[in-house]
């Protein structure tokens, strides 16, 4: 048994079980085999290595470059000779590796077992990731970022993974901006700390927070007021408006008076 620096790739389709149940047992075994294909392929061309697949498929690779050419092919390949949604979680460090006595390989043991943390770690990401998405930890993230290429990566913020001490940061990774928001927690992985915002998202919050928001409440006090005056001309029975205002004006005033303070402070210091 040996300790060796690998990538490590798990991929998945997307609610295969609920496909299994809407299709029937025939039809999704010949899917199956399609799809068996596909991704075996893939790992010719991408000089991957399947290692185990049950609810999902582990694959190695040596190098970050093949893999991330891998899944590319990979999720537009499923979807568009399939019309399924897969999903994938890529992770790097040391595995221990070890090979099966070739007796047992004959009675269906796999040929190469994996055993370590980082696969169990690779599993837990890929469960977050949704559908046509990848999602990368720190470690495959800061390796990706300097040979992705074309590909677009966000980061995904800060996620505490079920069995593993320490939260850790995912990326994720794709030729597809739609296939970068933020994945949604499951049991096996929450978060602890949402991403950094982008400077168009923060550009966005400041135009709803200060610029928006405020702008609703000032149409709606001016609209108020047109309306109270219109009842003090007597051209409606009830003084609805006239109430609101006398009430609203504990809230609404301080908050005009607090909001143009901070205002004139930021532009005249």
């Amino acid at each position: 048994m040996k300790s060796t620096f690998v990538i490590l790739v798990m991929i998945d389709i997307v609610d295969s079980t609920k496909f299994i149940e809407r299709v029937g047992d025939m039809r999704a075994s010949e899917v199956m085999r399609v799809y068996d294909r596909i991704f075996r392929g893939l790992l010719i061309k991408y000089e991957g290595l399947e290692i185990d697949k049950t609810d999902g498929a582990l694959l190695l690779f040596e190098t970050m470059k093949d893999a991330l050419n891998y899944v590319t092919a990979y999720h537009d390949m499923v979807e568009r000779h399939l019309g399924l949604r897969s999903r994938c979680g890529i992770h790097c460090g040391n595995i221990m590796m070890h090979s099966n006595n070739q007796v047992f390989v004959s009675r269906g043991a796999k040929p190469i077992e994996v055993e370590g943390l980082q696969k169990a770690v690779t599993a837990r990401i890929m469960s977050l990731a949704g559908g046509g998405q990848t999602l990368l930890s720190k470690r495959a993230g800061e390796y990706a970022a300097s040979i992705r290429g074309k590909l677009l990566m966000r980061d995904m913020g800060v996620w505490q993974l079920k069995g593993v001490k320490h939260p850790m940061q995912l990326y994720a990774i794709s030729n597809d901006v739609n296939r970068l928001a933020r994945p949604k927690e499951n049991d096996k992985v929450k978060m602890v700390r949402p991403p950094k915002l982008t400077p168009k998202e923060r550009r966005n919050r400041f135009i709803r927070r200060y610029i928006f928001y405020p702008v609703i409440l000032f149409t709606g006090y001016f609209w108020l007021c047109f309306i109270a005056m219109l009842e003090y001309l007597g051209y409606f029975k009830y003084a609805v408006a006239t109430t609101i205002l006398h009430y609203g004006k504990y809230l609404i005033l301080p908050f005009y008076r607090d909001f143009w303070t901070w205002l004139f402070s930021v532009f005249f210091p």
